[in-house]
């Protein structure tokens, strides 16, 4: 197998600049510390999380909460935290200490992010440095931190996986990948993905030491200059996989055994959703990707909003073909909208949430306003498409599309939590600039401060709950 030897990764801190790790340490510290002051018992979900986690605490592995609707993989590594901190005398299964897990997450997540950078772009470690801290401080991210809710360890395993295939350690890769699997279902489309990277490097690597194994045509987006190039991509990777699987097999074996096992879970519980299924219900929920490319697209502004990505994207409404192609996807797009935008009853009922206000606010204010976005929407996309195709092949934006179709068009709610494996899973291949990225850390600060004043601060009760603090987030 390829690569440095595994131990590597685990001397990451040691290689970590002093300045993000301290300063990442601070703000969890800071952030953890107000939610113990201010939201004392479980809030939202955490009235699910926390109980089950506590029953894993007693040895009770049997019972499960029907409103659960992801798998026991926080529960289980927050068993493990509580037995290590048993034997030291601390009780680890309060509420305030089941937090902490994501605590830890957190800060892992910052020397994953940190070295999948250097992966990807080599620079300085003082340049990588402070755009993982930028990225870990993604607002949406850093705002579960400080709660006991499953996203900051899915992202971390999650992104442990792609970190892990790019450093050619395939089998920890699929484990990883298997782990993250049990904080959220959806993840194994990910795991799916790696596995077509995984084979992708594989036959790179092979082809270096014989002429008898052909590399995966695969050229960087930015060169493509015809549709023909991408059947070309595709058709490479499919040709040269079937030629050799003997080659493939043992470096995607965990990946298929993650694959099977999934499998056999679907069948074996009938679905995806584990609990609360009226509530969880697939569908084809098509403007989510819209709702996606503009997140992106304003979260990444401190990087991408420049006049170059601006000129590229309106240099090609110039052209004919390619203004021909807009207003044919302009008419797709309307369609779309038209035909599956989808208002899930949590989104109108629940006004904790931002995604309340900006639906009531936006969308519901006058039935022209979903339509009127919608050019809007196609040159988001272009301009996220316009940053990011220097720095990714044909097949890595096929398979990031392919990933994003299928973990978001099905789900009939719109929110902003699932958007944060696509949006780091972006951000990461984006090269990063030292100015911009400054910029990028005062912009994610100052949405942080606001949002986690507004939750500690901005209380108000509902008439259905007298006497229960009701806080807005994300």
């Amino acid at each position: 197998m390829n690569g440095r030897p595994l131990f590597f990764f685990f001397l990451l801190p040691c290689l970590m600049d002093v300045f993000a790790l301290a300063l990442h340490s601070v703000a969890l510290a800071w952030e953890s510390s107000k939610v113990r002051n201010y939201v004392s018992k479980p809030y939202m979900d955490e009235i699910f999380h926390v109980p089950q986690a506590q029953r894993y605490c007693m040895g009770d592995y049997a019972s499960w909460d029907p409103k659960l609707t992801t798998p026991p993989g926080l529960y289980i590594i927050s068993r493990g935290f509580s037995i290590l901190s048993t034997a030291v005398g601390v009780d680890g299964c309060t509420p305030s200490a089941l937090r902490m897990t994501n605590i830890f997450f957190s800060l892992g997540l910052l020397f994953v992010i940190d070295s999948l950078i250097g992966c990807l772009h080599p620079t300085s470690p003082a340049i990588r440095s402070r755009y993982a801290l930028a990225l870990v401080w993604f607002p949406v991210l850093f705002f579960f931190n400080g709660l006991y809710y499953t996203d900051t360890g899915s992202t971390f395993f999650v992104l442990l996986s792609y970190l892990l295939v790019n450093k050619r350690h395939y089998w920890a890769a699929g484990t990883a990948g298997i782990v993250s699997v049990t904080f959220r279902q959806t993840n194994i489309i990910w795991v799916l993905f790696f596995m077509v990277l995984v084979i992708i490097q594989t036959l790179e690597d092979a082809s270096k030491k014989s002429k008898e194994t052909t590399a995966v045509y695969n050229p960087t987006f930015s060169n493509v200059t015809q549709f023909g190039d991408i059947v070309c991509s595709v058709k490479s990777l499919v040709v040269n996989t079937l030629y050799n699987i003997p080659t493939i097999l043992p470096n995607v074996l965990v990946f298929g055994i993650a694959l099977t096992g999934f499998a056999g879970f679907l069948v074996w519980n009938g679905g995806i959703v584990l609990g609360d299924r009226s509530n969880h219900l697939a569908g084809y929920n098509v403007p989510q990707l819209f709702y996606f490319s503009s997140f992106l697209s304003f979260f990444m502004a401190p990087w991408i909003l420049n006049i170059k990505n601006i000129s590229e994207v309106l240099m090609t409404l110039t052209k004919p073909k390619q203004l021909a192609m807009y207003f044919i996807g302009l008419v797709l797009s309307l369609y779309t909208v038209h035909k599956f935008t989808y208002e899930h009853p949590f989104l109108l009922s629940d006004n904790r949430h931002y995604t309340f206000y900006i639906w009531k606010n936006i969308y519901r204010r006058h039935w022209s306003v979903r339509y009127i976005l919608t050019p809007f929407y196609l040159l988001s996309v272009k301009l996220n498409i316009a940053a990011i195709v220097p720095y990714v092949s044909v097949l890595h934006v096929i398979g990031y599309v392919f990933t994003l179709v299928l973990t978001l068009v099905p789900s009939p709610l719109l929110e902003f939590r699932y958007f944060i494996v696509p949006f780091l899973f972006y951000a990461v291949h984006f090269q990063p600039q030292l100015k911009r990225t400054y910029l990028a850390i005062a912009f994610y600060s100052i949405i942080n401060l606001a949002t986690l004043y507004m939750f500690f601060n901005r209380t108000f009760e509902w008439a259905s709950e007298p006497g229960s603090s009701q806080r807005f987030m994300w």
